[in-house]
């Protein structure tokens, strides 16, 4: 904080009408591992990010080497910076609203004193799980990333405020091989608590599914019932909505959701949340990256748009208040608003039940490619890698390599049919398991 503080008076005497300082210090451990650990790193990293004003001339300046110095020299190259710049005709001012919100569940201490050797002991276990688990299974590629985060926000406006948060992911894969066939199975978590990651429990259903994955193959194609598992529904519900929510979308032009709000968008049991302050959220925190509280915002409600995503920048441009969602991905890059925990809402169904109730239809487990996704016009495409048909409510046989597509705002309006009550995370964005009425599916 003495060094956010100490960067925004200097660019204050050099004559700035505002300044803001955004320090980050980051501790990252990442362990890769096979059948054995491959690869253990540990990190630590500071730096700042200056952002500075001259009337509506904005510059920012950024620098790794924190010492008095070189935070003299960052406020004379962000002034420099300022000076050149054009006009943003947009511009009012930085944020003036600081403050926490209560949030809770953002900071594991047991992360932060946690022993290497414990972390090796732990992924050594898991490992060891996959290879007991079937003769036929070994595993082939797994990472752990732990990070723990101190962020400083000081400004002009004699605001500030300080945050410490942990995070911790783990991914793993198997590969199982039997008379020339071949399948995998991967599993992944992403958590806050280092003691909310089920090691093990992970290697045994990463090693499960590379079994029953031997004899998959594709179906025919057609249009049919398709259950998403939670996780999978999370990733799409992230990749194609988390644009269009954006105020900096909207106010571009570039959102499919321009001019929508207080509109139906979706059926009447949709309800999705953007909620940065969720217990234990994976980006739950008490303020934003411009020090603006964190809230929960409702985006769907019934099926109505009720609202976009802002930061103070965008938020000014429309005369509304923030709704704490400033993003910086590093410290050297400005604000943008972005999803804090965005989710939808759980019903109320059991996954059993949702598969019970189908006559016909396919379970999809896995995907790729739905990153592809267009986010503009809705179009859903994603490769089915792990999935089972369902068959008078049963999963029977497993399939890969089909594809689904469809749209997803069509599938918002008529075309979700089930909730489930299983709520889980990809990263940031949550889901249930989801019923969808029909999708095309592009088989053999």
């Amino acid at each position: 904080m003495e060094l956010a503080e100490l960067a925004v008076k200097k660019a204050l005497g050099m004559g700035v009408t505002e300044a803001e300082a955004y320090v980050q210090r980051a501790k990252t451990i990442r362990v890769e591992f096979s059948e054995e650990i491959e690869n253990f790193t540990a990190i630590e990293s500071i730096g700042m990010g200056l952002r500075v004003a001259l009337g509506k001339k904005i510059a920012m300046y950024s620098t790794s080497i924190l010492d008095e110095s070189e935070i003299s020299e960052a406020a004379t190259r962000a002034v420099k910076i300022a000076k050149v710049a054009p006009e943003d005709p947009h511009w009012k001012h930085i944020n003036k609203k600081f403050g926490k919100a209560p949030a809770e569940g953002y900071y594991d201490e047991t992360l932060e004193n946690l022993d290497y050797q414990e972390i090796v002991e732990t992924l050594n276990s898991a490992v060891n799980r996959m290879k007991d688990y079937d003769d036929r299974v070994r595993p082939t590629r797994g990472f752990l990333t732990t990070s723990i985060s101190d962020v400083s926000i000081a400004n002009s406006y004699s605001e500030s405020c300080e945050r410490k948060e942990t995070n911790i992911a783990v991914w793993m894969r198997t590969k199982a091989e039997e008379a020339g066939m071949k399948s995998t199975g991967t599993e992944h978590q992403e958590a806050r608590f280092w003691k909310e990651i089920s090691f093990e429990d992970l290697a045994v259903k990463a090693a499960e599914k590379a079994v029953k994955f031997l004899r998959a193959k594709p179906i025919s194609s057609g249009k049919m019932s398709v259950i998403i598992r939670n996780q999978i529904f999370a990733n799409i519900l992230g990749v194609i909505l988390s644009g269009p929510i954006n105020a900096d979308w909207v106010q571009k032009g570039r959102s499919p959701l321009s001019n929508k709000l207080g509109t139906q968008i979706a059926s009447e049991n949709i309800n999705i949340v953007d909620d940065g302050i969720m217990r234990g959220g994976w980006q739950t925190k008490p303020f934003d990256d411009e020090g603006h509280p964190t809230q929960r915002t409702p985006v769907v409600e019934k099926g109505i748009l009720k609202n976009y995503l802002y930061d103070i920048y965008t938020a000014l441009k429309d005369n509304v208040d923030s709704t704490g969602n400033a993003q910086r991905l590093y410290y050297w890059m400005n604000p943008q608003p972005s999803p804090n925990n965005l989710i939808l809402k759980s019903g109320g169904a059991e996954p059993e039940e949702i598969i019970h109730g189908t006559r016909k239809g396919i379970y999809i487990e896995e995907t790729i490619g739905e990153w592809l996704s267009n986010p503009v016009s809705g179009n859903l495409n994603a490769t089915v890698t792990h999935g089972y048909l369902v068959e008078n409510g049963e999963l029977t046989e497993p399939i890969k390599g089909v594809v689904i597509s469809g749209n997803f705002y069509e599938l918002l309006k008529n075309g979700i049919e089930i909730i489930g009550n299983d709520l889980r995370n990809s990263m940031q964005n949550y889901s249930p398991t989801v019923k969808l009425t029909q999708l095309t599916i592009a088989g053999k």
